[in-house]
């Protein structure tokens, strides 16, 4: 009996069967209640995870391939985030710069770039996901973000899509790493290989050289710990199972009916919490990023955020603090 559960969820996760079938298969009828003694618990969290029936027929996101800051100084944030974690450089064209850390083949990373008029706010304007042979999966994931009938869809260059998520936050699937992926891209980079873009790209490149190099009092980044989007507390199942659906991520914790919501995916080694926006009438946006690093002392990392005097807070087993620009960020061990 559990054998054949297990093949049945797994079947509904990728997609061979839908919801529907998967409770009918199950022997359950409309009103009825699925007994915890005849399903085993890990069947029960697996179930969880596949609340959506999806057509998705593309591999799950693996990396953020950015986080999208706007901020009031490009070159001062791009300092203070290349020194205290170590990142890389990998564009700069001297109005905006994209940066990495982890693997290189398969970075995460942030672009940033400056607001869009002195004195608007900075935030972190949209998150862009990195799905693995992309280009093989292109025209499946626009078809599926059709069916999911999500709006303001339009291509991302050649090597990527945009669209907004079911509670209107901006997100792009978008490929793992491609030369012709960098801030600003939309507009040269149509066609990937064409002349335009590749002089739009070599305009970031060509000074890398020089570009800023961690002092080495700082630490070494390896991947993003977590990002928090905060949403409607209304939107908060509709993105679970949107993210869940459409993205691949794995339910981690699930308390989106509870008194105080939150919900935890993870994709790779990131996670997505989703928790309710302060007021309910708020556009979604990203609260908190935070990064894991390299041999993680947390004695070590308060004394070096002291010396750079930027308050840090104690969370769980890590610390939070602002950056240049006031977004909340955090530093854990993997």
């Amino acid at each position: 009996m559990e054998d054949t559960i297990l093949k049945l969820l797994k079947a509904s996760e990728n997609g061979k069967i839908d919801r529907r079938q998967l409770i009918q298969a199950l022997g359950l009828t409309a009103g009825a209640a699925l007994a915890a003694s005849t399903v085993p618990k890990a069947a029960a969290v697996f179930a969880s995870q596949t609340r959506v029936a999806g057509g998705r027929t593309f591999p799950a996101a693996s990396t953020i391939n950015h986080l999208s800051l706007a901020v009031s100084d490009y070159a001062k944030s791009r300092d203070f985030y290349v020194d205290l974690f170590g990142l890389r450089v990998a564009w700069d064209d001297g109005k905006g710069c994209a940066v990495e850390f982890g693997d290189l083949k398969s970075p995460d990373g942030m672009y940033i770039r400056p607001v869009a008029k002195p004195g608007d706010k900075p935030t972190v304007n949209h998150i862009s996901f990195g799905i693995p042979d992309f280009m093989d999966h292109k025209a499946a994931i626009k078809a599926e973000m059709e069916r999911l009938e999500l709006k303001n869809i339009r291509p991302d260059t050649e090597v990527g899509w945009t669209c907004d998520d079911p509670a209107g936050y901006l997100l792009e699937p978008v490929i793992v790493k491609h030369e012709a992926m960098f801030p600003g891209a939309l507009a040269p980079c149509v066609e990937a290989a064409s002349a335009k873009c590749k002089e739009a790209a070599a305009a970031g490149l060509k000074n890398l050289n020089g570009a800023t190099k961690p002092s080495g009092k700082g630490f070494k980044a390896t991947y993003f710990s977590h990002i928090i989007l905060n949403v409607s507390k209304d939107e908060i199942a509709k993105e679970r199972d949107f993210y869940t659906s459409f993205l691949g991520m794995k339910v981690i914790s699930d308390k989106a009916d509870g008194s105080n919501p939150e919900v935890v995916l993870g994709f790779n080694k990131n996670t997505l919490y989703l928790r309710p926006t302060a007021n309910p009438s708020d556009k979604p946006y990203c609260v908190e990023y935070g990064f894991v690093i390299q041999n993680y002392d947390k004695a070590k990392v308060k004394a070096e955020l002291d010396r750079r005097g930027v308050g840090p807070e104690a969370d769980a087993d890590g610390w939070t603090f602002r950056d240049p620009d006031g977004l909340k960020i955090g530093i854990y061990a993997a």
